[in-house]
C-alpha cells in the first residue's frame, strides 16, 4: 500500500521545502519528493554558491586595494580549487540543515523522480524501483533549468548558469553571453578573480528589464573594471578548437575566449510529470495558477519557477508557503506588489517596484537621486561607486519604485520595500532619524531630496 499524506510537494527546492515546513507547522502529514538535492537550484547551483564565490572575489578586490587603506600592496593569487571547495562546504552545510529541519518536523523525504498517476497519487522512480505516494493535496515545485542556444558548440569549457561554479580552473578569457542578473554577476565575479571577461547582450542594454538609468550606470562600473561590454549585439558564429573558441559578433568583433558561459534565460521543468494526462493547464510549458496558486485541477497547486513570473528564490519561498496554507484550509493569496530583487554584481544592484519609465507612463512622478560618493560612510569604506534613486507619486508621495547600486544595496533596499508594503510615503522615511555614519543615510538623503530638503546635495541648478 502507498504511503498516505495530507500534502505532498513535488520538488524540494525553495518553494517545496519552505512550503513543506509551513505545512508541517500547520499540523499536516507531509512528504517531499525530490530526485536531486534538497534546496534546489538556489542552494546547490545558484544563489548560495554564487554568493559564496562572490565573497572570495570581494576578498581578492580588497587585497588588490590594500594600498588605499594604508597597507603594503598584496598580491591576490586565487586558488580556484580552494574557492570551489569552500563553496561546497557552505552548500553541504546548508543542505544538511534543511534535512535536519525535515527530521525535526517529521517531513518524509521520498527520493526519486515523481510523476502523477492521478490527482492524488504520485509514482516515484529511483534506480529502476518505483513506489507510490498518496496525498490529498499536491504542490508542484519542480523549478526551472538554464536555456541552451544551439549556436554554441558542446565543449567541456562551455557552461550553463547552473554549471559554472563547478569549474576546476580559472578562465583566462571568459565570454559571458547574456546581460541579465546571472550574466552580470558572473562577469563581475570572474573579473575580480583575475579573468579577462567579455560580456555580450543581444538587447540594447544590460539588465534590459530593469531601470534604464541603473543599467547604464552598471555598464559604466563594469567597463571601469575592464570588462568588455557589448550591448545590442548578437553572436553570429561560435566554433570550438581544443581549449579555445572563435566567436563572431554581428558588429564584426571576433573574440577568442577559452571559456563560455551561457546566461540566456531558463526553461520550466514540466515535462514528464503527467500533467497533460491530468489536464493541468499549461501556457508555453508554464503551469497556469490562480491567486491561491491552485492549478486548473482542484487540489493540485504549483509554486516557484515552474509557474513563471518572478524567477526568484525569495518569491518561490512565499509561493510555497501560500500554496501550503491555502491547500490546508487557510484563505491565503499571493501578493506580488512589493518584490525586492537583487543582482550581486560588485557593487550590488537592488530594486523594488517599477522603473522610472514604467512609473512615468502611468503617473505624475517625482524622482530624486543620491550618489555614494557624497555619503560619509561611503568615503569611510572606500565604496564611492553607487547611486540611490527613488521614484514617488508627485501628488500622493507614495513610493512607486526604488533602485540602488552600491555596497550592500541588497540590504538597503528592504527599508524601502517595507515602506511600500506598509503604504508609507517617502516623507516618513525623511522624518525617520537614520544612524550616522551608515550607508542607509543614502536612502534618507534621497527622501529629503524628493521634498527639496537635501542636505548633502547642491541646490537644483547649482549654488
Amino acid at each position: 500500500m502507498p504511503e498516505t499524506y495530507d500534502i505532498a510537494f513535488l520538488g524540494g527546492g525553495p518553494a517545496g521545502y519552505q512550503g513543506a515546513i509551513r505545512a508541517a507547522q500547520l499540523g499536516a502529514r507531509v512528504a517531499v519528493v525530490e530526485e536531486g538535492f534538497l534546496g534546489g537550484v538556489c542552494l546547490n547551483w545558484g544563489c548560495i554558491p554564487t554568493k559564496t564565490v562572490r565573497a572570495s572575489a570581494e576578498v581578492a578586490r580588497t587585497m588588490r586595494r590594500a594600498k588605499e587603506f594604508g597597507f603594503q600592496p598584496v598580491e591576490a593569487n586565487p586558488d580556484i580549487a580552494a574557492i570551489i571547495a569552500r563553496k561546497e562546504r557552505v552548500v553541504s552545510g546548508l543542505r544538511r540543515s534543511i534535512a535536519g529541519l525535515f527530521q525535526a518536523r517529521r517531513i518524509a523525504l521520498v527520493e526519486g523522480r515523481g510523476r502523477f498517476l492521478s490527482p492524488t497519487c504520485i509514482e516515484v522512480e529511483k534506480d529502476g524501483q518505483s513506489s507510490l505516494v498518496e496525498a490529498a493535496k499536491v504542490v508542484i515545485a519542480t523549478g526551472s533549468r538554464p536555456a541552451r542556444l544551439p549556436l554554441f558548440p558542446q565543449s567541456p569549457r562551455g557552461f550553463l548558469a547552473d554549471e559554472i561554479l563547478t569549474i576546476d580552473y580559472l578562465p583566462g578569457h571568459l565570454l559571458v553571453v547574456g546581460g541579465g542578473a546571472v550574466g552580470v554577476e558572473m562577469a563581475a565575479i570572474f573579473r575580480e578573480l583575475g579573468s579577462q571577461v567579455s560580456l555580450v547582450e543581444a538587447l540594447d542594454r544590460l539588465l534590459p528589464y530593469d531601470d534604464a538609468e541603473m543599467g547604464e550606470y552598471l555598464t559604466g562600473v563594469l567597463k571601469r573594471r575592464k570588462i568588455m561590454v557589448k550591448s545590442g549585439v548578437q553572436v553570429t558564429e561560435a566554433t570550438a578548437a581544443g581549449e579555445k573558441f572563435t566567436v563572431r559578433l554581428a558588429d564584426g568583433t571576433e573574440l577568442s575566449p577559452d571559456t563560455i558561459l551561457l546566461a540566456v534565460g531558463r526553461r520550466f521543468n514540466t515535462e514528464g510529470l503527467g500533467l497533460e494526462e491530468l489536464g493541468v493547464d499549461l501556457d508555453k510549458r508554464r503551469i497556469v495558477v490562480d491567486e491561491h496558486l491552485m492549478t486548473s485541477i482542484p487540489g493540485i497547486y504549483a509554486a516557484g519557477d515552474v509557474i513563471g513570473g518572478w524567477l526568484l528564490a525569495h518569491v518561490a519561498f512565499a509561493e510555497g508557503i501560500c500554496a501550503a496554507e491555502h491547500a490546508l484550509g487557510l484563505g491565503t493569496t499571493m501578493d506580488y506588489q512589493v518584490v525586492p530583487r537583487c543582482t550581486f554584481t560588485l557593487p550590488e544592484y537592488a530594486a523594488v517596484g517599477v522603473s522610472e519609465a514604467e512609473a512615468e507612463a502611468k503617473y505624475p512622478i517625482k524622482v530624486a537621486r543620491f550618489p555614494f560618493k557624497s555619503l560619509g560612510m561611503g568615503q569611510c569604506l572606500g565604496e564611492m561607486e553607487g547611486l540611490v534613486k527613488i521614484i514617488a507619486h508627485a501628488q500622493t508621495d507614495q513610493i512607486l519604485g526604488a533602485h540602488i547600486i552600491g555596497a550592500h544595496a541588497a540590504d538597503l533596499i528592504h527599508e524601502i520595500a517595507l515602506a511600500m508594503r506598509g503604504g508609507l510615503t517617502s516623507r516618513v522615511i525623511m522624518e525617520t532619524i537614520h544612524a550616522h555614519p551608515t550607508l542607509s543615510e543614502a536612502v534618507l538623503e534621497v527622501a529629503q531630496a524628493l521634498h527639496g530638503q537635501a542636505i548633502h546635495l547642491p541646490p537644483p541648478g547649482g549654488a
